[in-house]
Order: C-alpha cells, then structure tokens, then sequence
C-alpha cells in the first residue's frame, strides 16, 4: 500500500466527499464499522468456520513476559495515541468481564493501563533507529504542541459498539453530530470532528517534514480490547482443535451482537450508564506521542499532551 504521504492526505479527502458535515462523516464510520461487523459475523458464522487468525507475535510476547523466552517484538511504530479517560476504561472493563463469560476462541484482554486510539499512525513496522531520526527530524517543543492540540481542538466521539473481526475484538465509535451532550468540557462543536482531528495531525506532522505511512485511513475509531491467541482452554481441548468451530462460533458472534444490542439501547443492563459512552478526546490526558513495540499498548513516550478535566 503506497504511503499517505505518497497518495495525499485521505483523511482530507473523506471530509470533502462528505462536504464537510459532521453528520455525513458519523454515517461514513457508522456504515463502516456496521458493514465490517455483517461480513466478519457472516464468515464466522458459517459451519465448520475454523479460521481464527491467532497473533503469533503477540503468543511470543506474552510467553517472554512470563520469562519462558527472551524474544523481542522486532517492529517499532511512531503514532499519536488517545489514551480513553477513566469512565470510557471502565466502559471496557465491564465490555471485557462480560467476554470473559463467552465460550470462545482463546482472547488476551488488554490490559487497561495499555488501552488506546490510534489517532494517527505516523509509520509502523520499522528498525528503532529508523524511528528515533524521524523523532528527532521535528523540534520537541512542536512535537509537544501538538499532543496539546485537543486543549483547543475539542471534539466528541459516541454510540459505542463492539467491532469484531477473525483476529480481534474492538469498542468502536462514531464522531458526534449534534447528540444530546452530557459533557460540560467538550466545546459544544461537533462541526469540528475526530475526523478533523486526525486530519489536521496528518498536516502539521508532514508540514514539519515527516512522511506518513500509515497502513490506512479507513473512518474508524476503535480502542482494540481483545486479541485473538492461542486459547487458555486449549489444554481440555482435543489436539489439533485449538479453538472454537461451527455451532460455536455463531454462538460466540451472538453473544457479542447481544450486547451491542444493549450498547445502542438507552438501556443498560450489564454495561454501567449510557453516559459513558460519550468520550471528548484530551478528557484527562492530551495525545500522547508513542514510539518503539506499541503494538499491544506499551512503548516509549515521546511527549504528552496536556489534558482537561
């Protein structure tokens, strides 16, 4: 895939196609993530549906943790990360006990100090000394500025669902539209959007010299809250049937579509208040420029923004 910096800046040019309506841009991620979940529920669902796609770099993270082996995740990435305030984690942690209940293929929940929205992916996948001269080709005080940029840039995102694919589960979101605002700090603008957000970062860090190479801009905004890997009950199951298959899996599928039902109701049962689904981004910490193995929610901080409460 050609770098953005290569193609131009798509995130610009989804604003334009959707002349610059808040509205227009909620129903671009609304029938991104509602298309992506039909495709992914109808491929699991299928019978005798096996393909679970297991991270074996994640397995060998997790295994070097627990001190069985001394592999080190080789990609380093450079991006700006949201980091959810504490009402959208417990939101998570009550989304994660309910998975924990679920009969399914074996999942890492990601801890909740390692949550995160990628905001701007800047590059993944790279030598560290690849990442650090691009770091230090932008002065850090304007690296700081912008992970200060939401004080000023204020924008909302609402209408949590469960996003889910053959590798992963995800809390998925959609920038505000003009919603009932319960948030006495947001700005009262939903014309300036998370889409906008990502937009103008995309700017400013090339402006300062540095290529994007982001792997995609689709309209998402999701903080990833479980990987697929190999199962915790893999030891009771019978060698070569690593995870869940057929009957099993829609089952799994239905639970989950369970709870976005409830998720879109105004109506919580089992997930807390409604009220915590609404998330103005820099509630509690600014970006946070993030660099080194952050694929599963670590790395080495660069700057972070400064939050409001």
């Amino acid at each position: 895939m050609a770098s953005l910096s290569a193609a131009g800046n798509q995130l610009e040019q989804l604003i334009n196609a959707c002349n610059d309506d808040s509205k227009t841009l909620q129903n671009a991620y609304e029938t991104h993530r509602t298309n992506r979940n039909a495709i992914f529920s109808d491929q699991i669902s299928q019978p005798g549906f096996c393909d679970w796609k297991e991270d074996p770099i994640l397995n060998q993270v997790l295994e070097a943790e627990k001190g069985l082996t001394n592999y080190v995740d080789p990609r380093n990435n450079l991006a700006f990360w949201a980091r959810p305030p504490q009402h959208v984690r417990e939101l998570v942690s009550k989304i994660q006990q309910q998975l924990r209940k679920l009969t399914g293929p074996g999942l890492w929940l990601v801890p909740t100090e390692n949550l995160h929205m990628t905001t701007l992916e800047i590059c993944p996948a790279k030598k560290s000394s690849e990442i650090t001269e691009l770091i230090d080709k932008v002065n850090l005080t304007e690296w700081q500025d912008l992970a200060n940029y939401t004080l000023k840039h204020r924008t909302r995102l609402v209408k949590p669902i469960i996003s889910y694919d053959t590798s992963a589960i995800a809390l998925s979101f959609v920038p505000a539209a003009g919603e009932d605002d319960t948030a006495a700090y947001s700005g009262k603008n939903d014309g300036y959007t998370y889409h906008h957000l990502r937009r103008d970062l995309y700017n400013k860090v090339t402006m300062n010299g540095v290529p994007i190479a982001a792997r995609y801009t689709v309209p998402s905004a999701h903080i990833t809250i479980a990987r697929v890997v190999k199962p915790a009950m893999a030891t009771e199951r019978a060698l070569g049937s690593p995870t869940l298959t057929g009957k099993e899996a829609g089952q799994l599928v239905a639970q989950i579509e369970d709870l976005n039902g409830e998720l879109r109701s105004n109506v919580w049962r089992r997930l807390g208040d409604p009220s915590q689904g609404e998330w103005v981004i820099g509630h509690g910490k600014g970006l946070e420029l993030i660099w080194g193995t952050t694929w599963y929610g670590k790395g080495e901080r660069v700057v972070l923004g400064e939050g409001f409460t």
